[in-house]
């Protein structure tokens, strides 16, 4: 069986150390040790015993030095992005869409196939470990292991899709432990939003420390990043926008209620009508930042691309209206620059942020 790597208190502070050099770094330009200090605010002496970890396990450098004035040169320290890798599926009730990342979460290669139909569990976990073991033969740092972003209910803890209402296949499979078995790998399992949001923080550190995804798939979903932490909630289920009710006695849902946004926005598609579509989804938008508070927006998703240009005006024009009295507020709304990558490089950033970040439910062997 797995078992979830333990960590002991010294080993969060060290890495906790080491997370905040790494995402100075990934923003791309060199660092010296003042740089760093600066930046996290800690003596250059601290930064002296966290880079000397980094460079020891490889995944930063020297990168020469420059002169800036009298006395000894400073040396510039870079990230090693080809120093680790992680594998990433996007799965979904139809196709698997996967990746292999570097260290900074830049794609070395992509694959995607058409899956047409419900697999059965045993023939879903072995489509998915083959499209890993050909995704594992690119690059040449050390792997750490295969993240996989699907659409909730997701037991991120326990790593086991919960299912819908509807009669599923899938309900109650425990995703993560058996495609562990199958790769011998280490596995983490998630929900597509919230793997999509680690990806974008990941790729642009600080800048979504307070920040929604919301993302548009087959249905509707929602990530929260509060104060730098990725909320999941007491049942791993926080997020499940798509079935908060925008419209009393609606449209029925999956869930088995009425009106829920996803159900409305997908009737609303299928009758031609994009911009009561794109109402809704602002709806959605508004709600989360006077509930959650939070400066930015991300949208993702292979529907919001399709209707990208409408979805934008009305949430723009919707959160202008919604926060005309108070003007001290301000919400950028972003689009995804991942496009269809967006959930499969999340997941594989999950998995780095389990070693170079905040701990995940990262399951490995023994």
């Amino acid at each position: 069986m797995g078992a979830v790597r333990p960590t002991t208190p010294l080993d969060r502070v060290a890495g906790a150390h080491d997370a905040a050099v790494l995402a100075v770094a990934r923003r791309g330009d060199s660092v010296s040790r003042a740089d760093l200090a600066r930046a996290l605010q800690v003596t250059p002496q601290a930064i002296s015993k966290i880079l000397g970890r980094l460079i020891g396990r490889g995944v930063m450098t020297e990168a020469g030095t420059i002169v800036s004035g009298p006395g000894k040169p400073t040396t510039l320290y870079r990230i090693v992005p080809s120093s680790r890798r992680a594998i990433g599926l996007h799965l979904t009730r139809s196709r698997v869409r996967g990746v292999v990342v570097d260290l900074t979460g830049e794609i070395l290669e992509r694959r995607e196939l058409e899956i047409g139909r419900l697999q059965p569990v045993p023939e879903l976990i072995e489509t998915l470990a083959l499209e890993a073991r050909a995704l594992a033969e690119v690059g040449s740092g050390e792997l750490l292991g295969a993240g996989v972003g699907m659409p909730g209910p997701v037991d991120w803890g326990e790593g086991v899709y919960r299912g819908t209402a509807q009669p599923d296949p899938w309900r109650g499979a425990s995703i993560r432990q058996l495609l562990l078995e199958e790769l011998g790998l280490p596995v983490l399992l998630d929900h597509d939003s919230r793997a999509a949001l680690v990806g974008e923080t990941w790729s642009q550190p600080g800048l979504l420390d307070d920040a929604a995804l919301v993302l548009v798939e087959d249905g509707i979903g929602a990530s929260l990043c509060l104060d730098g932490n990725i909320v999941r909630g007491a049942h791993s289920h926080a997020g499940e926008a798509g079935h908060t009710v925008v419209r009393m006695d609606g449209v029925p849902c999956s869930c088995g209620r009425h009106g829920c946004a996803q159900a409305e926005y997908q009737a609303a598609l299928e009758a031609g009508d994009e911009e009561l579509a794109a109402r809704i989804l602002a709806t959605i938008v508004v709600n989360l930042v006077r509930l959650v508070d939070v400066d930015r927006v991300v949208l993702g998703g292979r529907t919001v691309y399709t209707h990208h240009s409408a979805s934008m005006d009305a949430i723009r024009d919707a959160l202008a209206v919604g926060l005309r009295a108070e003007p001290w507020v301000h919400v950028e709304v972003m689009l995804s620059t991942r496009g269809t990558d967006l959930i499969a490089v999340g997941a594989a950033c999950e998995v780095l942020e389990h070693e170079y970040g905040i701990p995940q439910a990262l399951v490995g062997p023994g």
